[in-house]
């Protein structure tokens, strides 16, 4: 993958208003940021993984933990909803997924009229992914929720669509509420799972139980197992409003933290912008 990290280094070279604005969000978010060299490197390494996805995602492991929730979640027969984030090669996450029988679809970005779109959307296609569009896809998932199916959402974005704001890296942000809603329609299981690449290059999957109004707090608190050992300090609830969409920032920005050339820094995450 070094010709994909190459090119992204190329990239992001050249795309200079792009590289000054990661910078700029990178310095206000984290104490010790990586270059912003190495964010870019990471995202063409990214990239060319997923163009190499049918040949890799064999590769990638699924934890023992993770393997155990999604048993147990499914089991439940309420439907599973899965939380999840743009850390990793989340599109080699959700490939091995579906390679391994667990069938869900993610709501995703509008697809736009562009060869690399359509590229995309074919190679996902043709790797078992199905992505729902905003909107009708969110009645999609109720019906598929209802039935028993599992569905995903993005946390960690600004989508446009209803949301309330919450602390992330210090900032306030717009944090669609659609997660919450959907759990309190359904009554499905939430997870949330993420993937990321460890040092020795292996992309793992992880698989970690959302703490609700119901569930006793100190059971999940961090919900880190051997296999996913990033800390976490979930949030108490927040007084009058369901308390998983905080708790799910909270610990989204802990992941990132722990592996912070691994997530999408060029995504408008902030209301207010640095432009």
């Amino acid at each position: 993958m070094a010709l994909g990290s190459g090119l992204g280094r190329v990239i992001g070279w050249c795309a200079i208003g792009e590289r000054a604005r990661m910078a700029r969000r990178l310095a206000a978010a984290l104490e010790a940021p990586p270059s912003t060299g190495a964010c870019w490197s990471d995202l063409g390494r990214r990239f060319a993984e997923f163009a190499c996805a049918s040949r890799l995602v064999s590769q990638v492991e699924i934890t023992a933990t993770a393997r155990t929730r999604f048993e147990v979640a499914a089991a439940r027969g309420r439907g599973v909803l899965i939380a999840t984030l743009h850390l990793g090669n989340w599109e080699l996450m959700a490939a091995a997924l579906s390679a391994q029988g667990v069938e869900f679809a993610a709501v995703g970005a509008r697809a736009r009229p562009s060869p690399l779109h359509r590229w995309l959307d074919a190679e996902r296609a043709a790797l078992g992914v199905t992505v729902l569009a905003p909107g009708g896809g969110a009645r999609a998932g109720t019906s598929r929720l209802e039935g028993g199916g599992t569905m995903a959402l993005f946390v960690d974005q600004a989508t446009g669509e209803r949301s309330r704001p919450i602390r992330f890296f210090h900032r306030p942000a717009p944090t669609p509420t659609t997660y919450e809603r959907l759990l309190t329609l359904t009554g499905a299981t939430p997870l949330l799972v993420w993937s990321a690449r460890d040092p020795d290059g292996v992309h793992r999957i992880h698989a970690e139980d959302v703490p609700t109004p119901c569930a006793p707090r100190g059971d999940h608190r961090g919900a880190v197992s051997r296999e996913a050992p990033v800390e976490a300090s979930p949030p108490p609830p927040e007084t009058g409003a369901r308390s998983e969409l905080h708790w799910l920032t909270v610990r989204t920005e802990a992941l990132i933290r722990a592996y912070p050339t691994q997530w999408i820094w060029l995504h408008r995450r902030w209301e207010r912008d640095d432009g």
